[in-house]
């Protein structure tokens, strides 16, 4: 056989093979070809059957029907070249390739349309075989919001696979457009280690990262327990896992890696907290309030918010949490009739801030009547009745309600679906989808959190890397990291820089400014402190806390921090840190500068910005 033909050989294989890849892979790109591929064929179709039987027959109505026809038949696999060769440009072999070029694609589009139908088994093959390779996003549940979020992660060109035994099939129809898998077999929903095998997941250096996004928080909690027994026995080390885990409670934090068992990164969400912490980052309190030069606020912070259910009640912690600034004063005025304050009785939040409860709606006199008194210093109103239409009514009539020569407030209307809100214009306006976009994004959470939790430790005095050091920190500690960096868009309002500023090397600030933003810093830390429940910690507590440092405690052991009793000296004002610090270094022997914490967490914000970068940079090239 010579070169020629095996070389004709070859390049049909090799194209007959691209053709059907194309099939498999990310829809993006599959319904890109498959236009190319019908104009293609439509083209070449109309302009050579045109000619051939304009030529041959003559320009006539029946020559076009013919012409219409053939045009028709090719995308059937048949060719009237018969009928038309006699026409001259059939008589250049250039011509011909590309004549029988829009015969392959015509033929193509149709075949490609029956695989899809007949060959599903074939396609979902090659598509798990794809997934082997790279890191895979394994996802538990399917229902809107999971497939969205699967849809977000394929365009990071990341592998999807979906394990469900029961899902509607217009769903599993979305999940096949973008590329994904959905997977059935037993041992898929058993997560055992057979199905580890066959989705290539051993020992080394592929990332496997879990999204349990069932409807029910149990069940995603009891799959992740499952795998991650599967995992544990193959010998998958934690840091090539990552579990992201709806509606599992706290429970999912034992599920964390800690003496070299568990996933390697852990974050538990629920749609309440989910909405209410993108919507401090998509409109955080430091936006509606002015800073002077020195990076202290020029304003008080005040928020209204419509009632307080669930989703009320995340949307609170949020505020506390964003809403700290040197120079600014907190307050937040909550509306409901049963306003449920039950749940936060006696709460170190409720002790520690301005908050307060009226036992009214949004929607009667009493409400306007506070709205009239208080319209010029509220900055935000946050309607979470538990209905989208009720919120929706709500926010227009207060919108209406304010002079249309007066500017409003941030109007924000929040469901377990997402957010909308009205703009200073009085346009509604809507975030994007809750589950798309990187709300969810671990992977950058972590890598800014990382470098926030390497200063604590270098702090403490830990010769060990970032990585290292994060591995051995545990689910609450990593919450208080993430915290902290979800804070920078609050920083860099302050200190009057952007982000590429920063990054371009205008950091860190010096003097007055870094002390008023170490002060928030404070203010911040405490806050996600007294959110989760801890209080300051008396004297008498402290004094026997270090009488049982001296008597040779634990190495672990704490002076100023009791997890069991949720209590913190740290909890106080920031000109009382200094003599914490010299009070519990003169029972240690250490050296804690409790301020220059606080002052780091702020110098190091470069970093926590590039690792960010890094992070999503990293993940595209993957």
């Amino acid at each position: 056989m010579n070169a020629s033909i095996l070389g004709m050989i070859l390049a049909v294989a090799a194209c007959f093979t691209a053709a059907v890849l194309n099939l498999a892979v990310e829809s993006r790109f599959r319904s890109g070809v498959m236009r190319a591929a019908i104009l293609l064929a439509v083209t070449i179709g109309a302009c050579f059957y045109g000619y051939g039987y304009t030529y041959c027959y003559g320009a006539n109505l029946t020559s076009l029907c013919r012409a219409l026809l053939a045009l028709c038949r090719m995308f059937g696999g048949v060719n009237d070249l018969g009928n038309v060769s006699a026409a001259p440009l059939f008589q250049y072999p250039a011509a011909l390739a590309v004549f029988w070029l829009g015969h392959f694609m015509a033929f193509y589009v149709t075949a490609s349309a029956a695989i899809a139908t007949l060959g599903e088994r074939l396609l979902r093959r090659i598509r798990t075989t794809l997934l082997r390779r790279g890191p895979l996003v394994l996802i538990y549940g399917i229902n809107a919001r999971s497939v969205a979020f699967g849809r977000s992660e394929a365009a990071r060109h990341k592998a999807v696979m979906y394990v469900d035994q029961d899902s509607p099939s217009g769903l599993e129809n979305s999940i096949k457009a973008f590329g994904g898998v959905v997977e059935k077999s037993a041992g898929a929903l058993n997560a055992t280690r057979h199905f580890l095998k066959q989705i290539n997941m051993k020992p080394g250096n592929r990332r496997l990262e879990v999204a349990a996004l069932d409807a029910d928080g149990r069940k995603n909690l009891a799959y992740a327990g499952q795998l991650l027994t599967a995992l544990t026995e193959a010998g998958i080390r934690p840091e090539q896992t990552r579990l992201l885990a709806a509606g599992a409670g706290e429970g999912v934090a034992s599920l964390q890696a800690m003496d070299g068992k568990g996933y390697g990164s852990v974050f538990a969400f629920n749609d309440y907290d989910l909405v209410a912490r993108r919507m401090m980052r998509d409109h955080p309190p430091c936006d509606q309030i002015a800073f002077d030069a020195t990076g202290k606020a020029a304003e008080d912070f005040h928020a209204v918010l419509l009632g307080f259910g669930r989703m009320g009640r995340a949307v609170l912690n949020q505020l506390v949490l964003n809403g700290q600034f040197t120079g600014s004063r907190f307050r937040v005025d909550i509306f409901d009739p049963e306003a449920q304050n039950g749940f936060l009785h006696d709460h170190p939040m409720i002790r520690e801030y301005d908050i307060r409860f009226h036992e009214v709606s949004g929607m009667v006199d009493a409400f306007y009547t506070f709205l009239a008194e208080a319209s010029r210093r509220i900055r935000m109103i946050i309607l979470c009745t538990g209905s989208r239409e009720k919120n929706a009514e709500i926010a227009r009539d207060v919108a209406d309600w304010y002079p249309w020569d007066e500017p409003i407030p941030l109007i924000l209307q929040a469901t377990p679906e997402g957010c909308e809100w009205i703009d200073a214009q009085r346009h509604d306006r809507q975030d994007a989808a809750l589950f798309e976009g990187d709300a969810l994004d671990l992977e950058s959470m972590d890598a800014m959190a990382m470098e926030v939790n390497q200063i604590y430790c270098a702090q403490g005095g830990s010769a060990l890397s970032a990585r290292e050091n994060w591995r051995r920190c545990d689910y609450f500690s990593r919450q208080s990291s993430r915290a902290c960096a979800d804070f920078f868009p609050a920083m860099l309002r302050a200190a009057g820089k952007t982000e590429e500023e920063v990054l371009a090397g205008a950091w860190p600030p010096e003097g007055e400014t870094l002390e008023n933003l170490a002060r928030t810093e404070h203010l911040r830390w405490c806050a996600f402190q007294y959110v989760n429940g801890y209080a300051s910690m008396p004297p008498e507590i402290w004094e026997q806390r270090a009488a049982r440092y001296r008597e040779g405690a634990e190495k672990s052991f704490r002076v100023s921090r009791d997890p069991d009793r949720r209590l913190q000296a740290c909890l106080i004002p920031w000109e009382a840190l200094d003599d914490l610090s010299a009070r519990e270094n003169a029972v240690t022997g250490g050296q804690v500068d409790y301020k220059q914490m606080d002052r780091n967490n702020v110098l190091i914000l470069s970093r926590v910005l590039q690792a960010r970068r890094e992070a999503k940079e990293g993940s595209a090239r993957e």
